[in-house]
C-alpha cells in the first residue's frame, strides 16, 4: 500500500488504511492550495469497482453523468473522449483519443462531513472542490457490479497529460501528519 503525495492532480494525496481482497479503504486529502476547483481537473470517468465516499472535512461536490446518443435532454455538453492506456500492460501510459460524445448531468450534490455516498463501477462522474477550500474524504471500496468502461472524458487534451510531478511515495510518518487525526475520529 503506497502513500502518495500529489495523486491524480497537485495537492491531492492519497493514504491507504486497508488492503484487503483487493480492494482498498483510502482517505483523499485535498490541501487549500489544490486544483479541484477547475473544470474536469479530474476527468469524468468510471471506477473499476464499487464505492462509498465519506466526507471527513469540507465540502466534496459529486458530479454525476451519462453517455447520450440522441437529441432532446437537457443540460447536454459535448465532451472529448479518451481511452487510458496503462504503463504496465502497454509499456508507456498515457489518453488515446477515441472522438467526442454527448454526456448528460445527472446530478451535481455538495457532501458535507460525515455524509456518505456511494457509486457503480460503470456510473461516470468527477469530483470539485471549492478554491482555497480544503477536504478530506475517505473511499471504500467494494467487488463491481456492472462492468468499467475505461473511458474518459474532459474538455481538456489528455493527450498532452503528464504525470511529472504526481504520485509521490512517502512512508507512514508523512501520512500520519495528514491522516492521524481522522484515524482516531474513525477508529482506525
Amino acid at each position: 500500500m503506497k502513500n502518495l503525495l500529489h495523486c491524480h492532480t497537485k495537492n491531492v494525496h492519497s493514504f491507504p488504511l486497508s488492503y484487503q481482497d483487493g480492494l482498498y479503504k483510502r482517505i483523499f486529502v485535498a490541501t487549500e492550495i489544490h486544483n479541484l476547483w477547475r473544470s474536469c481537473e479530474i476527468a469524468i470517468h468510471p471506477h473499476h469497482v464499487d464505492l462509498k465516499i465519506t466526507v471527513l472535512e469540507g465540502v466534496l461536490h459529486n458530479s454525476l453523468f451519462r453517455v447520450v446518443n440522441d437529441e432532446g435532454y437537457r443540460y447536454v455538453d459535448r465532451f472529448k473522449k479518451y481511452k487510458w492506456n496503462s504503463h504496465i500492460l502497454n509499456g508507456s501510459g498515457g489518453f488515446e483519443f477515441i472522438g467526442e460524445e454527448d454526456l448528460q448531468l445527472l446530478d451535481y450534490v455538495g457532501y458535507e462531513p460525515f455524509e456518505s455516498f456511494t457509486m457503480k463501477a460503470c456510473e461516470l462522474h468527477t469530483v470539485k472542490v471549492e478554491q482555497n477550500k480544503k477536504c478530506v474524504w475517505m473511499v471504500e471500496e467494494f467487488k463491481p457490479s456492472c462492468e468499467y468502461s475505461g473511458f474518459n472524458y474532459s474538455r481538456h487534451d489528455l493527450t498532452e497529460w503528464k504525470p511529472d510531478g504526481l504520485y509521490i511515495e512517502v512512508d507512514d510518518s508523512v501520512a500520519e501528519e495528514y491522516i492521524g487525526k481522522y484515524r482516531k475520529v474513525l477508529n482506525i
